[in-house]
């Protein structure tokens, strides 16, 4: 069975960080991930996505579905062959 495209559209996206002590942080973070300090400090948000008319992309908008999305975000680091890789560690979403 072939999945068919899914199209829609992006309404809003806020991205809101903050400075978090690392020994908090910490606790959240699994191996290989280590936390990536800026001025001694961890950093944590949360994206908040609304997103509107989600659908197959044969379908027209007004049959499409609407979602508000949070996602927990954690900056962190990892090796990788050799070298240092950065990206966001997610705990958490909710939908």
């Amino acid at each position: 069975m072939r999945i068919p495209v899914i199209c829609g559209l992006i309404d809003r996206r806020i991205l809101v960080n903050y400075r978090v002590k690392p020994e908090i942080l910490a606790r959240l973070v699994p191996k290989p991930f280590r936390l990536k300090l800026v001025n001694g400090m961890g950093m944590a948000g949360v994206c908040l996505i609304r997103l509107k008319h989600i659908r197959p992309r044969f379908l027209p908008a007004f049959l499409g579905m609407s979602s508000e999305n949070a996602a927990h975000r954690i900056a962190v680091e990892w090796d990788d062959n050799g070298e240092t890789k950065q990206g966001v560690f997610v705990p958490r979403r909710d939908t």
